[in-house]
């Protein structure tokens, strides 16, 4: 007779799991490098575990890995199905893993096996993106276990996300870029962004200064901020541009002289948000591109109380670092680096562009897997 705790609970299912291995414990996430020929791929590693209750009859374990591209036109409701373009464009299936052979057996009678599978991602495959609520790519592993006779299967998944890093040729990503003139012949402006290539999730280094150039003008706000164009091209007309939308990711306020005595001058480290979805790397996949410039805005005041705002940009190229992964979840895989220091930051921004800028002060809790990026607002 069964036991009352079986009949409440029901008979032990047989449970299944797949665990990565590639760098680190429980890693999802592959990292490619470069484009075109210098294009570098990477294996992904890890084992399935399947476990067994005593009693329990099950032949064997199919795995396999898709890549799936979600496109919904991006005037549409999220919300409406009908809207959706799903293509299933990448399948790879490994032979079938058979119950059989040396097993683990634990002390309540449960039986694990395990077996281990790899697959190597060509440098030219597709990465994983999330342009925003209505476009992406996903790459998902999905197991399944199967019997001799009809029965329902047990199934496991685990979402792996493939990164594309600059090639370590693109000496030029880390070269300075400067954006130098005047505003109205009032004020002149200097604004150097250290280097172009920017880590996801870590810092932007500036300088910048403000020369006035007329007596009576003061300087009333000065201030960053980072803009993310998200642009969609007709598949038959890659020329043609579909949509177009933005959004200002963040800003960073800037502090001044309250004197005016002073020359406005800033050499600052700009933290970018540590939430994935709040800020996406730069990338051009299938007509779908993102991309990043980085403003610095002023406003000017005469001494008749009138008031007028200037700025200028400077493009900038926003990548996931391998040193700073984002896993299959969508989130940062590893804790931020604490450091206040201004040797620390110097220090890390030298390493090149493998390496980010560390993050300042640590932020826990953050879980936004379940979140679409904020929408984006169209021209």
């Amino acid at each position: 007779m069964r036991s009352f705790l079986a009949r409440v609970t029901g008979t032990p299912r047989a449970r299944l799991k797949i665990l990565q291995a590639l760098k680190l414990p429980d890693c999802d996430y592959v990292f490619l490098s470069g484009h075109g020929e210098e294009a570098r791929g990477q294996y992904l590693r890890g084992k399935a575990f399947l476990t067994l209750a005593k009693g329990e009859h099950v032949k064997g374990v199919h795995l396999k890995m898709t890549g799936r591209l979600s496109l919904q036109h991006h005037g549409a409701d999220k919300f409406d199905s009908n809207k959706w373009e799903i293509n299933d464009f990448f399948l790879h299936e490994w032979d079938p893993f058979l119950v059989q052979g040396p097993f683990e057996q634990q002390s309540t009678g449960w039986r694990t096996y395990e077996w281990p599978f790899e697959l190597f991602i060509q440098g030219n495959q597709q990465e994983s993106f999330r342009g925003c609520s209505h476009c992406g790519i996903t790459y998902t592993l999905e197991a399944s276990t199967f019997c001799e006779g009809p029965s329902n299967g047990i199934l496991s998944f685990a979402p792996i996300r493939i990164l594309r890093s600059p090639p370590l040729s693109d000496f030029d990503l880390m070269d300075p870029v400067t954006a130098q003139g005047k505003w109205a012949g009032k004020v002149e402006y200097n604004v150097t962004v250290r280097h172009r290539a920017i880590a996801l999730g870590g810092l932007v280094p500036i300088d910048a200064q403000l020369r006035k150039l007329e007596p009576g003008v003061q300087i009333t706000m000065a201030k960053f901020y980072l803009r993310e164009t998200h642009a969609l091209n007709d598949r038959f007309l890659p020329d043609l541009v579909t949509y177009e939308g933005q959004r200002i990711v963040t800003e960073w306020p800037l502090s001044l002289d309250a004197t005016g005595i002073r020359i406005p001058a800033w050499q600052e480290y700009l933290e970018l948000p540590k939430v994935v979805r709040r800020c996406s790397p730069d990338f051009n996949i299938c007509g779908i591109t993102i991309k990043h410039t980085l403003h610095f805005e002023a406003t000017l005041g005469d001494s008749d109380g009138a008031e007028l705002e200037y700025q200028v940009s400077i493009p900038v190229v926003l990548f996931v670092s391998p040193e700073l992964p984002v896993n299959g979840w969508g989130v940062f895989a590893q804790e931020p680096i604490i450091g206040t220091d201004d040797a620390v930051h110097k220090d890390a921004l030298s390493e090149g562009i493998h390496v980010p800028p560390k993050y300042i002060e640590e932020v826990g809790g953050i879980n936004d897997c379940a979140s679409p990026p904020p929408p984006y607002d169209p021209f």
